[in-house]
């Protein structure tokens, strides 16, 4: 007669209510707007303090700070996204909200700054600037999903019981 093989039970995946799974999903979808908002507020304000009347008259250092202010506003827009909204539930989630955001991201420059005259200098103009749109996306997701990867940002949760009822 053989022995039998003892058992071993896998631990059951987590299962999520269907409410957490809908309200999840929700947050990749308002992740684009929200990046496209958060980098226009940004490249908006950058663009009020660098000033309108930026010329090549500007001394070297004023210029370069007036350029650099421009390149991190839409940047700064992805944190403010980010810090908007909340951290995803899961993975994948947190990568389908991350991905938005860095779509998102390139259209705050398009809307303040009128990218849409670059054209008339150019393909190479034109090539460049949509490496530079095409980075300022990549940036601002990774700046996303780095701030959701934070610990500070993790909130723990117990099962303890409730407080006694009064």
């Amino acid at each position: 007669m053989t022995t039998p093989e003892p058992l071993v039970r896998q631990p059951a995946p987590p299962r999520w209510p269907p409410a957490r799974r809908a309200r999840g999903a929700v947050w990749p979808a308002l992740a684009v707007p929200a990046g496209a908002a958060g980098a226009t507020l940004t490249t908006a304000i950058a663009a009020a303090v660098a000033g309108s009347q930026a010329d090549l008259a500007l001394q070297p250092v004023e210029l370069t700070l007036r350029v650099a202010l421009l390149l991190a506003a839409p940047c700064a827009g992805a944190l403010l996204a980010a810090v908007a909204i909340p951290r995803p539930a899961t993975p994948a989630a947190g990568r389908l909200t991350a991905a938005g955001i860095g779509l998102g991201v390139p259209f705050g420059p398009l809307v303040v700054l009128r990218l849409d005259r670059v054209v008339r200098f150019g393909a190479a103009t034109t090539a460049l600037t949509l490496g530079v749109l095409a980075v300022w996306g990549l940036v601002g997701a990774v700046l996303a999903a780095g701030w959701w990867a934070r610990p500070a940002r993790r909130a723990e949760r117990t099962e303890l019981p409730g407080p006694p009822p009064p």
